[in-house]
């Protein structure tokens, strides 16, 4: 069994064509994107009905989520002007269609294979005081702690999240934590390929490259108001 991961594509349709074409993604018996379409890149409708049409099982990310039913209040604060700017072109170019399929997206997968319990989301949800469903983010280091802390209901050997942007793993003796580094927003997208034979688990990082000149040229062109500072052409 091979089950190709990947997260927060952000609008990056280069990086999205060049992955469904790889021949991890043609060999892999599962594919999971643990979310975040949207905001990132300029073209999220394209990503989104790509996506749908493939293979892959998608989860909701926090920006997915903000698209679908608007930022929650407990977030507002969060929000820098230049985050809402981007939330409001975002808002104003994803078709309805988009959002009706966005909507459609579970926020959480469980994997049982041959003993082995498997754990996906794109971060931990939970209700703020006004009810909302938010992503847990108030913890900004890597820790195994931190992620005993996050996932400490999660009932898997093996937890697999996106959203910080940045791969790291840690282990105890019941739980094994992976955070998958961002696919989009950088020439080199990055995923996982897990492997699973005769009771066996294997995680190997892996990663490709993409046109993401075009992709910046487009946004520019486009008008989008991204964060340069986030985008990594090197």
């Amino acid at each position: 069994m091979k089950i190709l991961v990947f997260s927060d594509i952000h609008g990056s349709l280069n990086g999205l064509k060049e992955l469904l074409k790889s021949k991890d993604y043609n060999s892999a018996d599962r594919v999971i994107f643990l979310g975040d379409v949207a905001f990132g890149a300029s073209r999220p409708n394209e990503c989104i009905e790509l996506l749908n049409n493939s293979k892959a099982v998608c989860l909701l990310g926090n920006n997915d989520s903000y698209i679908c039913y608007g930022i929650p209040n407990s977030e507002l604060d969060e929000f820098g002007a230049g985050k809402l700017k981007q939330y409001e072109y975002m808002d104003s170019v994803i078709s309805l269609k988009s959002k009706q399929d966005l909507k459609s997206w579970q926020r959480e997968l469980y994997i049982s294979i041959d003993g082995k319990k498997l754990y996906f989301t794109h971060y931990p949800w939970e209700r703020d005081e006004l009810g909302d469903l938010v992503v847990i983010d108030d913890e900004k280091f890597a820790s195994l702690a931190n992620c005993q802390k996050m996932f400490a209901d999660v009932d898997a050997d093996y937890i697999f999240f996106g959203h910080e942007h940045r791969a790291y793993n840690f282990s105890d003796k019941n739980k094994n934590f992976y955070c998958l580094d961002t696919f989009g927003l950088k020439k080199q997208g990055n995923y996982l390929m897990i492997r699973i034979e005769d009771g066996h688990l294997s995680v190997e990082e892996k990663s490709l490259e993409f046109d993401i000149a075009e992709e910046i040229k487009l946004m520019d062109k486009a008008g989008y108001p991204y964060d340069k500072k986030k985008i990594k052409k090197d």
